[in-house]
């Protein structure tokens, strides 16, 4: 009997080279994996359902109807961890809040599918849709509400999913689990709090930071021989990011150390309750880079601890002398110990720290360790304590102690190595141990933030207790011109061209003439009415009892038909929640009556949150489960006014909400053929979302070219 040869699997070739990716070539969905790049590298990864695609130059991942982990990614590779050796990501996530969950009926969403925003009648509204290209996804989208709806949830089983991106190395092509593998950036979906940004530490996920909003942003992970260095950035003034061409430093792990690994993104879901929503990567980087192939990176002070003779008879390898202001440290090959009571030593970085990070070396018991930072002199600092029983939060200023904080939740593990890191904005701050957040919140504190000293402190000698590795990075630092991917799209207006500080007497807003500008505005669509108040505002004529009857816009002509950045003040109606009463006041870009935009705020008693949506009336259909939404929180509140900005250049939009960027898209990036709008026409709106307006105030109208 012939007995044939067992074939072995080839191992994968190690890539030595770095690769950029910036998706110049198009590939129609289920077409990008395998592919080569312009670079000549294999595109790996997965793409179960063949719903990944490039055009418009960008990967366009696509909403799943199954959904899950290792289905849906794309991966680079396999490299050999080193020192410096970083992986970039330029995307926009699909929403950064998706969630695996069940919507309402079948019955309930077909019928609100057919009625749509109820700005014309259902008939008509079928006609358009048998016209418009939109409807080459509706069967797909059909499909995934009913796996996903309740009464068919005994035949489909849909995972309770609350993370849906991870970005980073892994030491499988496709991961089975990304949480629990590599070292990546995942984002969790919050609700209200739109995205919460995680980094893997050790075995644990590290929480950097909520309000994470949907806007291009770059992800960063330089690894190390051991661990890897965390960093993010965005436009400016983006809620927990650096603005580029800065980075922000968000973590530190010191932990993982898989030898072969994969630079690759993967998602698990995309969208939320039913809407369908596409990521859209604008670029990859894999390089290695020669500034950071030290072991701390982009710290501007850092010391490994290690060495002969007392501490402050070496110079820290970066920041300069340390200070020993009592007791004594000594250096030894494992690390620093203190041979005193009370010992405390500090190295001034020059500069303020956003992210400092400390490893402890721990015997079977140990006595209190402390991490200081916001340090100024002997009686002014902060100091983030731990021991075997407990954590602490403390401050010193003027010479007197406060404790903030104290639990026995939290302590340091015996026998190992355990890494403190302090993540400081300045005016808040969060403490971590092993990756865990301590006091399970971010403190909001700017005492002594200006001040720029870092040290160590310990209560008791202990000839088995080590600190090492210890390390503080600027709050940003320049994103190296290796991971360079372009920036992230921002344009403002800077010539005012229209005021209107609605001054007229009471009287419907339509046919009154604007402050700066001259231009009169119009009615352009819908039943209901905004009128003057006699107070310099506007009002939404509605009230719980009699809401606004629909999407009602007014606009104003406008002359620059490529560029228009409008900008207005508005107060939801109501002073809190429980009185029924619902905020959608907006804006609204005008093409023709078939061509248009809409941005808005939306507020109702029925969600713990708020949101900024933007629908797309084009070609004369307006598909509203591709509308396109971000959650901000307490960002808009019942009868407080916030300012509402949008820029939009007949392509690319963002809007402002109190001058924080929190929502950005292109059209292509919904509709791969969308064509740049002409902006003819631009206003305000009271828009139809899930209900209508009860009465919201404009005030301080401003458009800009």
């Amino acid at each position: 009997m012939l007995i044939e040869p067992v074939k072995k699997n080839k191992p994968p070739s190690i890539i030595t080279q770095g690769i950029t990716d910036n998706y110049t070539d198009n590939k129609s969905a289920g077409k990008t994996i395998g592919s080569k790049s312009p670079s000549g590298i294999t595109r790996k990864g997965v793409d179960v359902e063949k719903l990944i695609a490039i055009d418009n130059g960008a990967l366009r991942i696509q909403p799943m109807v199954a959904a899950g982990w290792g289905r849906q990614g794309i991966a680079y590779g396999p490299y050999t961890r080193t020192n410096g050796l970083a992986f970039a990501v330029l995307l926009v996530n699909c929403h950064n809040t998706s969630q695996s969950e069940r919507i309402e009926s079948i019955k309930e969403r077909l019928h609100r599918w057919l009625i749509g925003s109820e700005t014309e009648k259902p008939l008509d509204r079928f006609w358009q849709w048998l016209k418009s290209p939109q409807k080459r996804w509706t069967a797909r989208q059909f499909w995934w509400w009913i796996r996903t709806a309740p009464e068919f949830s005994q035949y489909f089983h849909v995972p309770n999913l609350d993370e849906n991106l991870a970005i980073g190395w892994f030491p499988q092509e496709v991961p089975e689990n990304p949480l629990s593998q590599g070292n990546g950036f995942i984002i969790h979906a919050t609700g209200a709090e739109n995205g919460e940004v995680w980094t893997r530490v050790g075995e644990n996920m590290l929480s950097a930071f909520k309000g994470l909003k949907n806007l291009q942003t770059y992800y960063i992970v330089v690894l190390r021989e051991k661990g890897a260095a965390y960093y993010a950035a965005s436009v400016p003034n983006a809620c927990g990011l650096g603005a580029y061409p800065n980075m922000r430093p968000i973590a530190i792990d010191a932990f993982n150390d898989d030898p072969q690994v994969y630079a690759a993104l993967y998602q698990s879901v995309l969208g939320q309750i039913g809407f369908r929503i596409d990521t859209r990567v604008y670029g990859t980087q894999v390089a290695e880079i020669p500034a950071l192939t030290t072991w701390y990176g982009t710290a501007q002070a850092a010391d490994s601890l290690t060495g002969d003779g007392k501490v402050d008879d070496v110079t820290a390898e970066r920041g300069g002398q340390w200070q020993v202001w009592q007791g004594c440290y000594q250096r030894t090959a494992q690390g620093t110990i203190a041979t005193q009571a009370d010992s405390v030593a500090v190295l001034d970085c020059g500069s303020t720290s956003g992210l400092i990070h400390l490893v402890v070396e721990t015997p079977t018991k140990a006595n209190d360790v402390s991490l200081l930072w916001r340090v100024g002199d002997e009686n002014n600092y902060w100091s983030f304590e731990a021991s075997s029983d407990r954590c602490r939060l403390r401050i010193r200023e003027n010479g007197q102690w406060e404790t903030l904080a104290v639990s026995n939740v939290w302590f340091l593990q015996p026998n190992a190595i355990n890494s403190l890191q302090i993540l400081d904005e300045g005016k808040t701050f969060s403490l971590y141990l092993n990756g865990k957040l301590v006091f399970n919140k971010r403190f909001v504190d700017s005492r002594l933030h200006t001040e720029t000293a870092i040290g160590i402190a310990a209560t008791q000698p202990n000839s088995n207790l080590y600190f090492q590795a210890l390390e503080a990075h600027p709050p940003v630092v320049s994103i190296p011109q290796e991971l360079d991917l372009g920036s992230p799209w921002e344009a403002k207006g800077t010539k005012v061209v229209i005021v209107d500080n609605f001054v007229s007497p009471i009287q419907d807003l339509a046919g009154t003439t604007t402050n700066i500008g001259e231009k009169v505005w119009r009615r352009e669509m819908g039943m209901g009415a905004i009128a003057l108040t006699g107070h310099n505002s506007v009002k939404v004529q509605a009230s719980r009892k009699y809401p606004n009857p629909g999407r009602t816009a007014y606009t104003l002509p406008w002359d620059n038909p490529n560029f228009a950045d409008l900008e207005v003040d508005i107060t939801p109606p109501g002073t809190s929640r429980g009185q029924r009463e619902r905020g959608r006041g907006g804006l609204i870009f005008w093409q023709d009556a078939d061509n248009y935009i809409t941005v808005n705020n939306w507020l109702d008693d029925c969600y713990g949150g708020a949101s900024i949506s933007s629908f797309f009336y084009l070609n004369g259909f307006e598909e509203l489960y591709d509308a396109v939404w971000t959650n901000v929180g307490s960002g808009v509140r019942w009868g407080v006014t916030h300012n509402l900005r949008m820029i939009f250049d007949g392509m690319n939009y963002m809007v402002y909400v109190n001058n924080e960027p929190v929502l950005y898209r292109a059209l292509t990036d919904v509709y791969p053929d969308a064509v740049k709008l002409t902006i003819n026409r631009v206003g305000i709106v009271a828009n139809w979302e899930w209900g209508n307006d009860t009465g919201s105030t404009f005030k301080n109208f401003v458009a800009r070219v």
